[in-house]
């Protein structure tokens, strides 16, 4: 059970700091800890260079972390943030006039040096442990890194890209805006950067592997500062990123094409996972069962009316919708010894996790059109509701025998659609015959939920057959297995 904090802890955006407005944030990490849950802040890469006394800045320019323009000593620099609390940006300005006032010169990290892996250590341990006011330390469980394409809100450099033939080569791939060249919202091409043997290269050679550079040494810090397995999540991915990261897909709005659009790009991202083996998501309501988050991103920058969403966390709705999403919940808590082992699964032998039902039933053609259902693992297909005020789903079940999860009734219906009701305050979930579900008494949190007493769902096949699996440890230890 995981709390994250946005950019809005920072002070100005600034990476390994805490606003005035978070000042009790610590506290409340410490808090919410104690019972059970965990904590995750996000970093961003860049790091502003035009602070009057930033020591991250300053310990990464003394260590010679930054992307420099090639031959030379000069940074280069990009703006990220195009927001400082309570001031609005003149954008009609001249760019270098806007970052005269408003400030927002960014540096970009070059992961890739082995001074940069040991400065980034070192700043994340900093950050967990204050070595100057303890009280301020940050007691993380997981770090989100996001913003590593590397993405700027900028093109290129505050002083514009130098080299022509690589920031608008030949040939450019068709992109949004592919007549601007490569340097669109991302640093100039020509940045040096350096391998950890020393050989230079150009980020025009690298840049596709800024956020898989970022996560290896992401990951080694947050286990050196908190002894324990942790997750790191991130934005940009690239194949094996997922050895040391899972995956996020970006920001989307609680509106319903969202939904379906939800459902495609988790499944297919699982789809790459043979690739990528990318396995851990962000959770959310789908409700319950899908694996990124629905609710709209919600932002407290009270400084920016603009910015800010409605709230959409179940309590700030009535208490019926509390009751509902208590129920789903708790099957989903239920289910967290499969969800585990499938998890487990993916990372030891490079299977899916929530797979479209085309994998599970390849030769059945209706499934290959299929995206609005999904599966766990091979046995648990979820049919949720899709459609504004919808009470009814049409779903297809394969050909197999099919239980219903709530009642454990064969439902006596495969290979065809059938019309299911679907009140709010049901998901119509199905087992599928021939396969074991393990499963555990829900608690408050995950932390108290594995405590309690397991079970088996035992769903028979045609032949009366059924077989399953567990993987379980502790969720903590690193190098458990």
């Amino acid at each position: 059970d995981v709390q994250y904090v946005d950019i809005d802890h920072m002070e100005r955006q600034l990476d390994f700091t805490i606003g005035p407005r978070f000042a009790g944030l610590p506290a409340l990490i410490n808090k919410i800890k104690g019972e059970g849950m965990r904590f995750i802040i996000i970093l961003d890469p860049t790091i502003s260079g035009n602070e009057t006394n930033y020591p991250t800045f300053s310990r990464g320019v003394q260590d010679d972390v930054f992307i420099k323009r090639p031959n030379s000593n000069e940074i280069i620099y990009s703006k990220v943030w195009p927001f400082l609390p309570n001031v609005q940006i003149n954008e009609s300005l001249p760019e270098q006039t806007q970052i005269q006032l408003y400030g927002a010169h960014a540096a970009f990290p070059d992961f890739f040096r082995n001074s940069t892996v040991e400065w980034w250590k070192r700043e994340i341990l900093e950050f967990y442990n204050n070595p100057t006011d303890p009280s301020r330390s940050i007691k993380f469980d997981g770090l989100w890194i996001d913003m590593n394409e590397p993405a700027t809100f900028l093109n290129g450099a505050i002083d514009g890209c130098r080299d022509d033939l690589l920031n608008m080569p030949p040939y450019i791939p068709h992109l949004g805006y592919r007549e601007q060249g490569l340097t669109v919202k991302t640093p100039c091409m020509e940045g040096q950067q350096y391998l950890a043997d020393g050989t230079p290269v150009r980020h025009y050679d690298v840049h596709s592997l800024y956020g898989w550079s970022q996560t290896k040494p992401t990951l080694d810090a947050l286990q050196s500062a908190t002894k324990e397995r942790g997750i790191v999540i991130t934005r940009s991915t690239y194949p094996s990123s997922g050895r040391w990261a899972g995956h996020w897909l970006g920001d989307n709005t609680a509106a319903w094409d969202q939904l379906p659009k939800s459902i495609i790009g988790m499944q297919k991202e699982k789809d790459l996972y043979s690739i990528y083996c990318v396995q851990l998501f962000l959770f959310l309501h789908l409700r319950a069962f899908s694996i990124h988050v629905i609710l709209a991103e919600i932002s407290p920058l009270v400084q920016q009316p603009e910015r800010l969403f409605l709230r959409q966390d179940p309590a700030s709705w009535n208490s019926t919708f509390e009751e509902i999403s208590r129920n789903v919940l708790n099957i989903r808590y239920t289910l967290l010894p499969y969800l585990y082992t499938l998890m487990y699964d993916a990372h030891a032998h490079g299977s899916t996790v929530i797979r479209p039902m085309l994998h599970e039933f390849v030769e059945d053609r209706t499934t290959w059109e299929i995206y609005e259902q999904f599966l766990w693992g091979p046995a648990l297909l979820i049919s949720p509701v899709m459609q504004k005020s919808a009470v009814a789903v049409n779903a297809y079940f394969p050909n197999a025998r099919w239980y219903d999860y709530h009642t454990n009734e064969d439902i006596g219906v495969r290979g065809q659609f059938k019309n299911l009701a679907a009140p709010l305050e049901l998901i119509n979930l199905h087992i599928r015959g021939g396969y074991i579900l393990p499963w555990q008494i829900p608690a408050n949190t995950t932390f108290y939920s594995r405590k309690n007493p397991m079970g088996l769902t035992v769903a028979l096949s045609d032949t009366l057959f059924a077989e399953g699996q567990l993987y379980w440890d502790d969720g903590v230890r690193i190098g458990m297995y």
